[in-house]
Formats: C-alpha cells, structure tokens, sequence
C-alpha cells in the first residue's frame, strides 16, 4: 500500500490564508467598533447592585430580549430569557423562559396593573412567580445582525482600498518560465517589502529575454472607496441614533435638510429607547419602587442633547453668513 505523500503548502496558498485572515480581522475589527458604542448608548439609573447594566445590554444587543425578575436566593436579577407558554392577545409570550449561567426559570409575563393583596406573603408569592421582558425594540430584534451587515461592506471596501494601493505600489505582472517562477516570487517578495534585490551571477536570473512585465496600469480609486465608507458608517450612526452630521458638510447643509437628518437619527433612538422605558416603568410597578428607588433608562449624558447640539452647529453657520451679509452691505453703503 502506498503511503500519502504530506501535502505541501506553496506560497501562493499561505499568501491566500493570510489575506483571507487579514479579512477575517478587518470585519470584525469593525464590527467590534459598532458594538462597543451601541452597548454604550443608553444608561439604566438606580439598577439594584445585584444587577448588570452591562450584561443587559449584551442580552439586548445580540438576542434583541431580556428579562427583569426577583429571585428568592439572588435578589433583583437580569437575565437571557427565551419565549414559553403561549402568545396573549398583543403577541407577546405569556410565559419567560429566564436563564443564565447557573439560573434558569419559568416565570410568567407580567403585563397590566397588580391585583389587590391580602398578605405580604400573597404578594411576594406573586413577584417571584413573574418577570419583565424587556425588548430591544418592539419588535424584538436584536442590534448585532445589523451591525454585522454594515461590517462586512466597511471591510470589503477597506480590503478593496489596500488592494488598490497594493496595485499601485507593484503595477506590474511578471510572465516568466515555470523553471524561473520561485526565483521571480523571491524577487517580488523583496520588491514588495520595499528592499532593494541584487544579483552577481547572471546564470541566477536565467533567460532574460524570456520574461516580460506587463503594466496592470491599476486606476486610483482608494479615495472613493474612503468616501464610500464614511457613508456607511454614518449609515449605521444613523440605524443607532447617533448624529453624524460631519463638520465640513454643515456649512452646507439647509435647515429643512438638518431637520430631516435629526428627526431620522431621533427616530431610531427612540425605537430602542422607549421598550427599554417601558420595561423600567413596570418593573417599578412590580415590586413598588418610587422615587429615588425607581429604575429608570436615559442616553447617556454626553449623548443626551447631540440633536440640539447638531442644530446649533448649522444655527452658527447661517448666524456668520448673516453677519457677512451685514457686513457687505455696509462697506457698499
């Protein structure tokens, strides 16, 4: 029986692993990007200790739901939670199926105004029988599909920009002998890493009159491939509620365009917004929290007042082109 010559790895193929690697890294160097600022848009104030803001959002970031319970041994609790039971009239499940690491329970869909108590027993019987669904939108969809379609074109166009300017570095295609392949690969590695090649001998460089360059005469493109993404990804600020209304542009940009842009990015905001408040709103009535007790969900400060923010960019541009105007009019005057 003849034994299995070991494959042998060319360096055609190591070069296609290490770009498709390269690839690989770039799509979810972006995606990594997005994901920290949508986990950072929103903050939940007054979360009990024994909850996790951070672990919420994730829940709500890559599964689209959560839930918010009162556990007998942990206390306030946030965890995955998948749909159980039946659907009730506004298609929500009438059972959660809550768990996590080491956790997992059914509880079921509390949804209305609390029944009247006879007892603190009867009541706290009732919250540990019940959960919150919180919704990352009202339709329960998670962030990261997107997110992860918004990634692949920023890679695609960021890998098709270093192919451009890799074309335009080494413009040229070399046709040689297959007995002189290896030794023009070893010399393109060298001209590719930007380090000079010298040969002595001329028997090492063959039949010279047999290999030809021919100019690939690559177009530049690289700069519209940038401009390209940076529309994406003021695409996907847009999809998170953030604004991205770019300095340069505002001069230019008319009242009515500013506005539109703004009601867009604002819109988006709320989608996740408002479920998250709701979820708030009935935990709070659940288990009875008022006041300075009361969980509740806001954008962060830093991103609280962005659309007021945006407009006054615009504001002080119409501003210093009236003062020009004036300004004009009096040296004619």
């Amino acid at each position: 029986m003849k034994k299995k010559q070991p494959l042998s790895v060319s360096r055609n193929n190591l070069s296609f692993i290490d770009s498709n690697l390269l690839n690989d890294q770039t799509y979810y160097d972006y995606l990594d990007r997005f994901k920290k600022i949508a986990l950072s848009i929103f903050e939940w104030v007054n979360l009990p200790e024994s909850m996790d803001a951070r672990y919420l959002e994730r829940c709500l970031y890559y599964d689209g739901v959560a839930s918010l319970l009162k556990d007998k041994d942990y206390g306030f609790i946030n965890t995955r939670v998948a749909p159980s039971g039946q659907v009730n009239i506004y298609g929500l499940p009438t059972a959660l199926n809550c768990y996590s690491y080491s956790f997992q329970e059914t509880r079921k869909l509390f949804i209305g105004k609390l029944p009247e108590f006879r007892s603190e027993q009867q009541k706290e019987a009732f919250e540990n029988s019940k959960a919150i669904l919180v919704m990352n939108n009202w339709d329960r969809v998670p962030t990261e599909p997107t997110l992860a379609l918004y990634a692949k074109r920023l890679a695609l166009a960021e890998r098709s920009s270093d192919t451009n300017i890799q074309a335009l570095r080494t413009p040229v295609m070399i046709l040689t002998p297959e007995n002189q392949r290896l030794t023009m690969e070893n010399l393109y590695a060298q001209f590719d890493g930007n380090r000079p090649f010298i040969f002595g001998d001329k028997k090492q460089m063959g039949d010279m009159d047999s290999i030809k360059a021919i100019n690939t005469e690559a177009p530049i493109v690289f700069d519209k491939l940038q401009q390209y993404k940076k529309e994406i990804f003021n695409e996907a600020l847009t999809f998170l509620g953030i604004n991205n209304i770019m300095l340069e542009k505002a001069e230019r940009l008319i009242t009515d365009e500013a506005n539109a842009n703004n009601e867009l990015i604002n819109l988006n905001l709320q989608a996740a917004l408002v479920p998250r408040q709701k979820a708030a709103e009935e935990f709070n009535r659940l288990f009875g929290l008022t006041g300075d007790k009361a969980i509740s969900v806001r954008v962060r400060s830093d991103l609280h007042n962005i659309i007021k923010n945006a407009q006054s960019i615009v504001n002080d541009f119409e501003q210093m082109e009236q003062v020009e105007d004036i300004e004009v009019k009096e040296e004619q005057e």
